[in-house]
């Protein structure tokens, strides 16, 4: 086997330990869920002779645009603002657009704009030497 396919062959099997590690986590903490009590959201707290563990519950709420303009008029405004945040989000389409048919403008929009390095995505693929064009 030669260095590029010892590499993928090392990282498939990583990946495949990780996921076994994070099931075996995940059973873990139902069983430890499953021993402690339970609420709707906050914290629960229990101390064993050795381990303190804390349970954070929690609701992940999401809104429905085309719902919440719908019911926005039924709701005054300064409700309305206690409950309804609009953050800013870039539309990576117009912000490539500008950049390659509008740069004056992206220039100024960049000033704006924090850009890091995502991390690369590796994907591996098992393939038959023999199909294999060399």
């Amino acid at each position: 086997m030669n260095a590029f396919d010892q590499a993928a062959a090392e990282l498939e099997s990583a990946k495949i330990a990780e996921a076994r590690a994070a099931a075996a986590r995940i059973d873990a903490e139902q069983k430890m869920l499953r021993l402690m009590p339970a609420k709707d959201e906050g914290s629960v707290t229990e101390r064993g002779l050795h381990f303190k563990v804390t349970a954070t519950y929690g609701v992940n709420r999401t809104l429905d645009g085309a719902a919440l303009e719908a019911v926005r008029a039924a709701m005054s405004p300064e409700l309305f603002g206690r409950v309804i945040d609009y953050a800013p989000k870039l539309r990576l389409e117009g912000v490539r657009y500008l950049q390659a048919n509008e740069p004056e403008v992206y220039a100024v929009l960049a000033q704006a704009i924090t850009a890091k390095p995502a991390k690369p995505s590796v994907k591996v693929e098992a393939v038959e030497a023999m199909g294999r064009a060399a």
